[in-house]
């Protein structure tokens, strides 16, 4: 047994109490196949390509909770106008989509977007779309697995942040990445720091994630470490939704 090898925990801190993997999986229909999520690694656009975690996970967001709220009206109104059920959608729909959405997310040369640039963005997006929803950066650690199971359980996916370095910004420090195999095994496959990822899911103390196209897994344990150790909770935290009543 290795050290990049970890069986699922039988405990955990976080609290799965009620919660759910969502419903639908987004991806995107690329030439080596279908994707989980998006990636910023499909852009030409340097500014994209290398700090955009951000504003994919901000539109992958939308695009679920925009198909969510589409498939919300057509239950309760059958007659209404079919206007967006795929969960699937092609590379060049997907590249204009994100392109577009760009011009409220601006990138800022060699930091990407913080967490309020990005649920201001998140806001304006709601408003201009006519989305019924509400975003804000939350800051503390107390409540967060919480509020992720919450937020899972409303069939919201969760914009995480896996913050910088910091105080110590010089330091090269990073937080494993699992792939998870048939038997249950989770093996470590790469790792991040001040990146985005969106959760999707949570089982037995791991989260879900969609990043660079893919599915992995984060130890929310090890997550938890280093955010309190490596991080602060400025930049390791979750972008937090709520719906508008």
């Amino acid at each position: 047994m290795t050290h990049n090898i970890i069986h699922t925990p039988h405990k955990t801190s976080l609290s799965e109490t009620g919660s759910r993997s969502l419903t639908s999986e987004l991806s995107v229909q690329r030439p080596e196949g279908a994707s989980y999520g998006g990636s910023q690694s499909w852009f030409s656009s340097p500014s994209i390509h290398g700090y955009g975690c951000g504003l994919i996970a901000a539109h992958d967001l939308l695009w679920y909770l925009e198909r969510k709220e589409s498939l919300t009206e057509q239950s309760n109104h059958p007659r209404s106008e079919k206007r967006f059920t795929s969960d699937s959608c092609s590379w060049e729909d997907y590249e204009r989509s994100v392109k577009k959405l760009h011009r409220l997310f601006p990138i800022l040369p060699r930091l990407g977007i913080n967490g309020l640039m990005l649920s201001t963005g998140l806001n304006l997006a709601f408003f201009l779309r006519r989305l019924p929803y509400r975003a804000c950066w939350h800051i503390g650690y107390r409540n967060t697995g919480k509020e992720i199971s919450r937020l899972l359980r409303q069939n919201i996916p969760v914009i995480l942040s896996i913050g910088g370095n910091f105080p110590l910004i010089w330091k090269k420090d990073r937080l494993p990445l699992y792939k998870k195999t048939g038997d249950g095994v989770y093996i470590k496959s790469s790792s991040t720091r001040a990146h985005y990822v969106t959760v999707t899911g949570i089982e037995h103390g791991w989260l879900r994630i969609s990043s660079w196209g893919q599915e992995w897994y984060i130890n929310w344990r090890e997550y938890r470490n280093f955010a309190w150790r490596k991080s602060c909770p400025l930049f390791s935290n979750i972008c937090y939704i709520t719906r508008k009543q």
